[in-house]
């Protein structure tokens, strides 16, 4: 009874309270990963009977429901999120395999699959998404200075599929460390907006080649308390079509995590997405989003270049409920030549926790420069 009771409260909480920001970032397959700890740590804290025979069996959880958000107005979605074992050893970690689909009033829709392979042995991992989106959206060009014209917002309707393969080497339990591959496309079908006259290329399509390091010290994936992650990629991104010219691309996600008093933990998350000049508009990263730079619209803000950087204090008050504050900044621009200090994008914030059966649920008020903040309701902390 208490197994079915738990069962029924983790599907109640990934259908109501599955991050309701954008369909880009409900595909992301980062945060599907969340996903996949979050319904790993389920099961272990919860084992079956005669978990011999079962624990190698596939196992999932639907995930379901209807959100609202700026973006995407009224949303209908669903799919699932299964973990299987590839080994009878239990330190090898669960591979996992999930699909999500969704469609929106304001005609966003798109699905996506992605998933992990574990080597029997453990030593090897295999990553892997595919996705698809249609979303039209305000949009108010590229670069600061069109973003910051609250009069200058028209329209973008985009079409986008992306497919990547991470082959990676793991050791230790902390080191990851490979290869990847993948393909980009992007089509503009529909652009209008005061800054975008003349914007091109419409439409790009990009081979991706790439290496990746990844240093996890975190005694929590879920919801650490102390710890390092540590994320570096740097790839050659080489067009296969369309408009758009060869480029590199040097990604570094760096997350620390430290207990300062009973309860709390201070969270620091820095990130950069740094182009060199032949990305096109369309490989461009876009500030916003429900991990950093919370509070912007997802996508107003965009160039070839990001950096940010956050602190956050989580504090535990009683059982399972906590609250959250946070402040940071970051910035997007053409060049570090072009980098100008006075365009920064504040952020800062506050949001409520709650944590059981393994599971963290967040409600963050984000807010960034005056008349512009956002709500998000979401699973798992934001880094």
């Amino acid at each position: 009874m208490l197994r079915a009771v738990g069962y029924i409260a983790l599907s109640l909480a990934l259908f109501l309270l599955f991050p309701p920001r954008t369909e880009a970032q409900v595909y992301d397959s980062a945060y599907m990963a969340k996903v996949r700890d979050t319904v790993e740590r389920y099961y272990r804290l919860h084992p079956r009977q005669k978990a011999d025979k079962e624990e190698r069996s596939f196992r999932a959880v639907p995930l379901y429901g209807v959100m609202y958000t700026e973006e995407t107005k009224f949303t209908a979605m669903g799919g699932f999120m299964g973990v299987y074992r590839t080994s009878q050893d239990s330190i090898v970690p669960m591979s996992s395999v999930g699909a999500v689909a969704m469609i929106s009033t304001n005609l966003s829709g798109g699905g996506a699959v992605t998933g992990s392979w574990y080597a029997p042995f453990g030593r090897f991992k295999i990553e892997y998404s595919a996705r698809f989106v249609h979303s039209p959206r305000r949009f108010w060009g590229t670069g600061f200075e069109a973003a910051s014209d609250p009069s200058g917002a028209g329209s973008l309707t985009a079409r986008r599929v992306r497919g990547r393969a991470d082959f990676l080497y793991r050791h230790a339990g902390t080191l990851l460390a490979g290869a990847f591959a993948g393909y980009e496309f992007y089509h503009a079908v529909e652009i209008s907006a005061p800054s975008a006259a003349g914007m091109t290329p419409v439409r790009t399509h990009y081979l991706t080649a790439g290496v990746r390091i990844d240093v996890d010290t975190r005694n929590d994936v879920t919801s650490p308390s102390r710890g390092v992650f540590l994320n570096v990629e740097q790839s050659l991104n080489i067009p296969a079509g369309g408009a758009g010219g060869l480029f590199g691309r040097t990604e570094v996600t760096a997350d620390f995590f430290c207990p300062v008093w009973k309860g709390g933990v201070m969270a620091v998350d820095v990130y950069g997405n740094i182009s060199t000049s032949g990305a096109p508009w369309t490989m461009w990263p876009e500030a916003g989003g429900d991990v950093r730079l919370r509070g912007y619209y997802q996508g107003r803000y965009r160039d070839r270049n990001l950096l940010a950087a956050q602190v956050e204090l989580r504090q535990k008050v009683y059982r399972g409920h906590g609250v959250a504050v946070w402040g940071g900044a970051g910035w997007v621009f053409p060049s570090f030549g072009g980098f100008d200090i006075k365009n920064t994008l504040p952020t800062y914030g506050a949001g409520y926790r709650f944590s059981f059966l393994g599971i963290v649920l967040r409600l963050d008020v984000g807010f960034g420069l005056p008349g512009q903040y956002a709500v998000i309701a979401g699973l798992s902390h934001s880094f």
